[in-house]
């Protein structure tokens, strides 16, 4: 990997956010995927980010470090199609 060398990219609109309570998206996750790929539908990383979106007048609140390891939803770009399978075990 050279310094300069593209991972992946995430892109969202800033009123998705501004609209989320206290105008915050905390400790989420999300896919990184690269376009400039052959793949462009595989994800390529993983970033956990902490975002706050405030207007002249709103109340600006403090992003605290993430204090722990949480499995959750992951946020993906439409671009992605991941597939699923599924397994099915009985034990008898």
């Amino acid at each position: 990997m050279f310094k300069n060398a593209l991972i992946g990219q995430f892109e969202f609109d800033l009123s998705y956010v501004y609209f989320m309570k206290d105008h915050a998206l905390l400790h989420r996750w999300i896919a990184l995927s690269n376009p400039n790929s052959e793949n462009f539908s595989e994800i390529t990383g993983y970033l956990k980010i902490s975002i706050n979106v405030t207007c002249t007048g709103d109340e600006s609140i403090q992003i605290n470090d993430d204090d722990g390891i949480e499995e959750g939803e992951v946020m993906m770009p439409p671009s992605l199609n991941p597939k699923f399978f599924q397994i099915k075990i009985r034990i008898f």
